[in-house]
């Protein structure tokens, strides 16, 4: 009865877990949902217009960009608590995952805005980040060093495709840009807050529209994107 009341009792610690973090990335999604109406509308008339800068347009995306990738950082850790072992299997599957609505979001903007098409964006960094720092999951002291190098460290500039992904003296305009060395500590943060606190936040421990849109933010995000390019750029013609 003993091992039946604490199997009970990891499922609702897992389940209550779930239910938080689902809960702030649909906030999340929120968030960048609102301000990507108006960053994309710039975009379909070449940034001719700047209804982006608003400022709580503007303070809706950057907070939803850090809160979506702390919470992924976090969730990563999550992810090894569960028994302790890091699942790299299930790792890869999920980053491949990721970088598939990564690869049919570069290839929409590249079909509609050829100048300035997503090559590394959120997806992609995600689908890369998470798989390297899982590595970490079980090291608290090794996390925290990592995150504390990847604050200061300079990515050599190689003339190739992977001063896109380091963001190594590279310049070329992109709708959606998520270099590491810009984003590698936020994901890292994420993975360090996750090591060391116990996230408990009462009134969003409910199942509720946040939570759907948080379980499903990854079909969600791909999907709102492609129908905001799309439909600007049918009007803007």
């Amino acid at each position: 009865m003993e091992k039946c009341l604490g199997n009970k009792f990891i499922n609702y610690y897992n389940m209550e877990r779930n239910y938080i973090i689902d809960n702030l990335k649909g906030i999340a999604f929120l968030l960048m949902f609102i301000q990507h109406i108006f960053y994309f509308f710039d975009v379909s008339n070449n940034y001719s217009t700047s209804y982006r800068n608003i400022d709580i347009i503007d303070k809706s995306g950057f907070i939803s960009r850090y809160l979506f990738i702390l919470l992924s950082g976090y969730s990563v850790y999550l992810t090894y608590k569960k028994d302790n072992k890091i699942h790299f299997d299930k790792r890869i599957k999920r980053s491949l995952e990721i970088l598939g609505h990564g690869l049919f979001i570069t290839l929409i903007t590249y079909l509609l805005y050829p100048d300035k098409f997503i090559q590394f964006g959120i997806l992609h960094f995600l689908a890369l980040g998470t798989l390297v720092i899982s590595v970490l999951s079980p090291y608290k002291l090794l996390s925290i060093s990592v995150l504390l190098i990847s604050m200061f460290v300079t990515y050599p500039v190689t003339g190739t495709f992977a001063d896109i992904i380091t963001g190594s003296n590279y310049n070329n305009m992109m709708i959606d840009w998520f270099p590491l060395n810009n984003w590698l500590p936020v994901l890292l943060s994420g993975l360090v807050i996750g090591q060391n606190i116990n996230l408990n936040i009462p009134f969003l421990d409910f199942n509720n529209i946040l939570t759907y849109l948080g379980k499903n933010s990854l079909n969600l995000y791909t999907i709102h994107i492609v129908v905001l390019l799309v439909g600007y750029k049918l009007i803007s013609q």
